[in-house]
């Protein structure tokens, strides 16, 4: 009996020992934080560095290729194109026009031991362009957002992220291609005579003012809203997690699916309607004429109405 009440002090000892080095810890760390002005950015052990590109050839086409940095596009002042980085000494970004294109690449010589330590810097690449018309833009990125604002017009966008969010306002005639696994993607203001992709594993979509022949959105886990989108041909919507709104939507053939989740909205046609829920309430127009419209969910209700 005595060794176990032993045991017991013991234990007790620690957990006190433990608690009160929680305490000091947390002290410790708070005043170094007001230290620095509560700026996390201070605490990182990377070091950063701010370069700037100044490019005079004329280029039609954006390539750009980033591992950690956000990607912004803007208007320059001037007829030169201004590449403005704010990056990790051994992560530099390089910039030159090949063949009518500008190429934005990063060279990567960390080591591994380079990536231990805390990083609470904000890596950025920012582009001025002259021009507001160009005939395409792509941007590969592991870790980063990407803006591209409504000033700018391409023929086509294709944007890849691994982690980042995805805002594209900018005018597109041809096609859009949007893809990210992890973050939120937006895409608004265009007409094109192609095909729309948008594409997130776990984030939400929201499409507004957009007119193509196809488009698709998918997202596993995050909800997907179109608001004044119509296409010409087909409108196809995967959601594993997550509800469905159409907002004054259209297409010649509608497919919507979702796991768990709602399907509400308004069409400005007539549709011959296929509605099922599992689990849940079914509420659509008993219209017998026009396109297609299946839509199928496994929780959740379903309720559409046509715009007049």
């Amino acid at each position: 009996m005595t060794g176990i009440k032993e045991n017991k002090d013991n234990k007790k000892i620690l957990l006190i020992v433990a608690a009160v080095l929680t305490v000091v810890g947390v002290v410790i760390f708070s005043v170094a934080f007001a230290v620095l002005g509560f700026d996390i950015a201070k605490l990182s052990t990377q070091k950063y560095e701010f370069n700037t590109y100044t490019l005079n050839e004329d280029f039609n086409s954006i390539k750009i290729n980033t591992e950690t940095a956000s990607v912004i596009l803007a208007e320059s002042d001037s007829d030169e194109c201004k590449i403005e980085c704010v990056e990790r000494e051994k992560m530099k970004h390089s910039a030159e026009v090949r063949e009518g294109t500008l190429v934005i690449d990063v060279e990567n010589t960390k080591k591994w031991y380079d990536y231990i330590g805390s990083n609470f810097g904000n890596e950025t690449v920012t582009v001025y362009l002259p021009k507001a018309v160009y005939a395409s833009l792509t941007v590969n990125a592991d870790t980063g957002s990407v803006e591209i604002p409504k000033m700018f017009s391409f023929e086509s966008v294709c944007v890849k992220v691994d982690t980042g969010l995805i805002g594209c306002y900018a005018e597109v005639s041809d096609s859009i291609e949007l893809q990210t696994a992890t973050g939120s993607i937006r895409a608004e203001n265009s007409s094109t005579d192609g095909e729309v992709k948008i594409k997130t594993a776990t984030g939400s979509i929201k499409i507004a003012d957009i007119r193509c022949n196809r488009l698709s959105a998918e997202s596993h886990t995050g909800s997907i809203d179109l608001t004044n989108t119509i296409a010409a041909d087909n409108m196809t919507i995967n959601c594993a997690t997550g509800s469905v709104r159409l907002d004054s939507c259209d297409a010649n053939e509608i497919k919507v699916a979702t796991h768990t989740g709602s399907i509400v909205g308004t069409l400005l046609s007539d549709k011959i309607f296929f509605a099922k829920s599992s689990v849940g309430n079914v509420d659509v127009p008993k219209t017998t004429s026009g396109g297609t419209c299946e839509l199928v969910t496994g929780t959740g209700d379903i309720k559409i109405e046509i715009k007049n």
